[in-house]
């Protein structure tokens, strides 16, 4: 019995990995990959300096977010107090850093960037207190902006960083120009050190 037991243990645990792989294969990630700039034409930099290597914890359409508005979302973990930079350049219009802690829908801190087009870069979950740059800034592309946090809807220490057209209220599909793979678009549990 206790045979028949482990037997039926094992095959369950196996197909959760199975259905755990393919969840990640077929239901994250990219889709309609002629939907985003080629990364050669990009005017976006990975958002912080070029030294560093970090992890995409989560890209488009991720595991535990980045779903429906926010669906060209990404998140790179990285240590609490890491240089945040400007993507591209433009006018910080917004910046939110009193908040502290983290947890299911706490209060989030951010710099927000509006761009020569319109659109808009929000950074996200940044340090207390941690911005470098006020409202009314002009900021050039790789601009220290801010130092990253744990704050907000966080899991770990992370940055968000997603980039939104006004007027349609959602998120845009981006690349990065200095993403030398995967098309310029960032792929969730790979390292990216920016190619500049």
């Amino acid at each position: 019995m206790k045979t028949v037991l482990l037997k039926i243990l094992g095959a369950f645990l196996a197909t959760l990995a199975v259905t755990g792989v393919g969840v990640y294969w077929f239901a994250t990630g990219p889709t309609n990959l002629d939907q985003y700039p080629p990364a050669a034409a990009s005017p976006y930099h990975l958002p912080y300096p070029a030294n560093k290597t970090w992890l995409c914890v989560q890209s488009n359409r991720g595991v535990v977010s980045h779903r429906g508005w926010e669906q060209f979302a990404y998140d790179f973990a990285m240590p609490v107090g890491s240089d945040v930079c400007a993507a591209r350049a433009g006018e910080v219009i917004k910046v939110v850093v009193e908040h502290d802690g983290h947890g299911y829908k706490w209060p989030n801190n951010m710099v927000v960037i509006r761009h020569e087009d319109g659109t808009q870069a929000s950074y996200l979950h940044i340090k207390k207190d941690g911005s470098r740059v006020a409202v009314g800034d002009k900021v050039t592309q790789g601009q220290v902006i801010a130092a990253s946090g744990h704050v907000g809807n966080s899991m770990l220490p992370h940055l968000h960083f997603h980039v939104t057209d006004p007027d349609r209220k959602s998120t845009l599909p981006i690349s990065f120009s200095d993403v030398d793979r995967d098309r310029g678009i960032p792929r969730m549990f790979k390292w990216y050190k920016p190619a500049r």
